[in-house]
């Protein structure tokens, strides 16, 4: 069961979302609700969610604001909302959809699809960790405009989160848009080479050439491209790749 939690500062909004949840969602148990940011942070302090429905406005806050609050995300977030134009902000956040109200139950069905796919994904990757398990694909196959492509592991140097869109940088030269988030791409490669050194750099440890300790930390990586390392991953990031 995914426990989920519904983050929404109108009633009927939120009777109406736990109305789908609870009949068209099986997979999914609501464990609490919250109509305000400070409440919302409460709930997912007591419950642990792995899915949060998250309102973007919340009364006199957002949405945005929850999320800058927490030191560590540890769900997926699906952001439901009457306004279009913060979808380019969501996905920054990394969000798993983006469902603009009034939203049927079909659209929140398909979004939750997508939370039972990644959901499965982690499982399954943690099962393989604690069991010393290596399940590290040497291929991978990508959706693009162009058809599928299928892409040699070893070949991608990193990955960047843009907007909707993951663009993969290749050691080939070749940059490459997929509509999938970065947290799908990197529970899909589920390979000890990757590893985050920002929130939007997913990047590969047999690709970096150097560490910079200039504005807080940059990569330099085989392209020649340069990568920042966030202050909060850094000391995680260093112990990762070894650099002492």
């Amino acid at each position: 069961m995914i426990r989920t939690v519904i983050l929404e500062d109108e009633i009927p909004s939120q009777q109406l979302l736990s109305t789908i949840v609870n009949e068209y969602c099986p997979y999914l148990q609501l464990v609490g609700m919250a109509d305000s940011v400070e409440k919302g942070l409460m709930t997912i302090k007591e419950t642990q969610p792995d899915l949060v429905f998250l309102d973007i406005h919340i009364g006199h806050q957002t949405g945005f604001d929850l999320l800058d609050r927490l030191e560590h995300k540890n769900f997926k977030v699906i952001i439901t909302t009457a306004h279009d134009e913060y979808a380019l902000k969501a996905f920054g956040y990394e969000v798993v959809d983006y469902l603009l109200k009034p939203y049927s139950p079909k659209q929140v069905i398909k979004a939750v699809d997508k939370v039972n796919k990644l959901h499965f994904l982690t499982k399954a990757n943690k099962y393989l960790e604690d069991n010393n398990v290596k399940a590290s694909p040497k291929r991978i196959h990508l959706n693009t405009q162009e058809g599928i492509l299928i892409l040699n592991v070893s070949e991608i140097i990193s990955c960047e989160a843009d907007g909707a869109y993951c663009k993969i940088n290749t050691s080939y030269g070749a940059k490459i848009f997929v509509s999938k988030p970065l947290i799908e791409i990197e529970n899909y490669l589920n390979d000890d080479n990757f590893t985050r050194a920002h929130t939007s750099h997913l990047v590969n440890i047999d690709h970096i050439r150097k560490f910079l300790k200039e504005d807080g930390g940059l990569l330099v990586m085989s392209d020649g491209s340069k990568i920042p390392v966030s202050r909060r991953r850094k000391q995680e990031f260093l112990e990762r790749i070894r650099f002492r």
